[in-house]
């Protein structure tokens, strides 16, 4: 019988071994992102150095932003001034009307101004033995970026759509924004200070003298945006720009790249507030650190109860000494 739940334990940790990839995806194919797998080393979040205590928490809360900011950048081309700004114009215009449909306010969509030069062509001038090029003015060049702001993430997709019919496919990058973060900060502060006391009270439950020790601390905040935790990937799927025919060789088979969310490891944190999550948040982190200056455990002697005997004479002789 005990052979017989040996060899189920053994089958079970093979099953498991085999279950493994599925569960991680494709991602631990990537020798160069294997990294992404392993959670953050754990520090030594409690240490006593001689007389010092050192206890540290960390937290981490998810926020979902408040609203966010799309930058579409646009370009367009005229024989004139007058023809590449009404184009320009139109589009512009074109995409406000769009966006509208979706929620998007007028006063939400601002326009920023990137350049406006000369475009130059090259011209030969073809003479009796010689050839020679020159530079024409052939028209006009306008760059704008379109910022557009929405409160919805799940719009973007449209607002995209709006833009690629007006012929903008440039998508510069979309901006996360949170209207509290200080209350954010004051959350990841009271859990952090809560548990903090919980490790004190541990810790003089072990015989430390905690109550009377000399404390100093010290705390840090950060933020990590989605536009910062974007990682490249290159997809374990093939595609390809032909179809495949009869009798045909299809030789231009490419494995696309692409960017994948990567979350900050929660390994690293005491504390996680909103784990789950579907929509990139923004990560607000906290870490909290109390250094307490514990008494001695075994007070020094007097110095007189040492001090018995002076060497005072020449030759070497000591003698008692009576000390007040």
């Amino acid at each position: 019988m005990r052979s017989f739940r040996t060899l189920l334990a053994a089958t079970g940790v093979l099953f498991s071994l085999h279950a493994l990839p599925q569960a991680m995806g494709n991602l631990m194919y990537e020798e160069q992102n294997r990294l992404f797998f392993q959670q953050a080393e754990q520090p030594v979040k409690a240490s006593i150095q001689g007389n010092m205590l050192v206890l540290e928490v960390n937290a981490m809360m998810n926020a979902t932003a408040d609203s966010y900011l799309a930058i579409f950048h646009i370009i367009q081309l005229g024989q004139s001034a007058e023809e590449a700004d009404s184009l320009m114009n139109s589009r512009v215009n074109s995409l406000i009307r769009r966006v509208a449909k979706d929620g998007v306010k007028e006063a939400d969509v601002f326009t920023d101004m990137l350049s406006f030069i000369p475009v130059y062509e090259i011209e030969t001038t073809r003479k009796l033995f010689s050839r020679s090029y020159q530079e024409i003015p052939a028209g006009f060049e306008i760059q704008k970026n379109i910022h557009i702001r929405f409160r919805d993430a799940r719009i973007l997709d449209r607002l995209v759509t709006a833009a690629a019919k007006e012929e903008i496919y440039d998508l510069v990058k979309v901006d996360f924004f949170v209207e509290h973060q200080s209350a954010c900060y004051d959350t990841l502060r009271m859990f952090a200070t809560k548990l903090l006391n919980k490790k004190l009270e541990n810790f003089s439950s072990l015989g430390l003298k905690v109550s009377e020790s000399h404390r100093t601390a010290a705390e840090q905040n950060g933020a990590y945006f989605p536009l910062d935790r974007y990682t490249a990937y290159q997809t374990r799927t093939q595609s390809s720009l032909n179809s495949r025919r009869k009798g045909q060789l299809i030789n231009d088979v490419r494995k696309p790249q692409t960017l994948f969310y990567n979350k900050v490891p929660y390994g690293n944190f005491d504390i996680v507030l909103h784990a789950e999550i579907t929509e990139p948040p923004v990560q607000y982190t906290y870490n909290l650190v109390v250094m307490c200056q514990l008494p001695e455990a075994f007070p020094k002697k007097d110095v007189k109860e040492i001090i018995k005997h002076v060497w005072i004479t020449d030759k070497g002789e000591a003698k008692l000494l009576d000390l007040p």
